[in-house]
């Protein structure tokens, strides 16, 4: 066998010993976990900090963009709290507390 493949060999199998074990003090040592996860949440934090205006500017736009959704959405909400009937003399629709209709005036 060429010393290469020994050598490639070797240092394969080196980083898979070096993932499993990583991988295990992640899932048993509490830790270990605390100090990676906190390495993320620094990295997370620097990211956001380095980029307030765009992460700003993506909510505005997706904010805009939704704005007619949201309004409609609100708006279906609100009509299926409401109760409501029907006039028995015009069938517009009406609350349920309303003693005249709001489209033809006449008492319920």
């Amino acid at each position: 066998m060429p010393v290469g493949f020994i050598i490639f060999f070797i240092i394969v199998a080196i980083l898979c010993v070096a993932g499993f074990v990583f991988t295990f003090a992640i899932m048993f040592s509490p830790k270990f976990k605390a100090k990676f996860m906190g390495k993320q949440i620094e990295a997370s934090k620097y990211m956001i900090d380095q980029h307030k205006n765009d992460i700003k500017s993506i909510s505005d736009n997706v904010a805009e963009a939704t704005k007619g959704a949201t309004k409609t959405t609100a708006r279906a909400i609100k009509e299926g709290f409401k109760d409501t009937v029907f006039c028995k003399h015009c069938g517009a629709e009406i609350d349920t507390d309303s003693t005249f209709c709001k489209s033809c005036g006449k008492k319920q």
